[in-house]
């Protein structure tokens, strides 16, 4: 059976957000921090188109299996991007609570320094 217009643009948008997690999950793997954060605002942008399309009231049977299967790789490419950040992420929030404290130090004693 061949796939409607809308279900070929809902699969496509599907397809484009495998395809960004894979490229985030490689920049993170990379430690590209930078890299990771522009593909996630892709990433966002292209759920937000998908929030947006008109759903079927029923998919065809290979729409909703192709739907299912970059489900499936999307949701693993988050898992494991999440397990390479975690460690970057609690070390920035560690420097980030180290910065902050030495600057109420600053200010309670009156330290013009930067």
């Amino acid at each position: 059976m061949t796939e409607a217009p809308v279900e070929r643009d809902i699969v496509a948008l599907y397809q484009e957000v495998e395809r960004l997690t894979g490229g985030m999950l490689s920049a993170a793997h990379q430690q590209d921090w930078d890299r990771l954060a522009a593909l996630e605002a892709g990433c966002a942008r292209c759920i937000d188109s998908i929030k947006g399309c008109p759903v079927p009231a029923r998919l065809s049977e290979e729409a909703r299996q192709k739907k299912f299967l970059l489900l499936k790789s999307i949701l693993a490419n988050d898992r494991e991007i999440r397990k390479l950040a975690e460690p970057w992420m609690q070390q920035i929030s560690h420097l980030l609570g180290s910065a902050n404290a030495e600057c109420r130090v600053r200010r309670s004693y009156g330290s013009n320094e930067a």
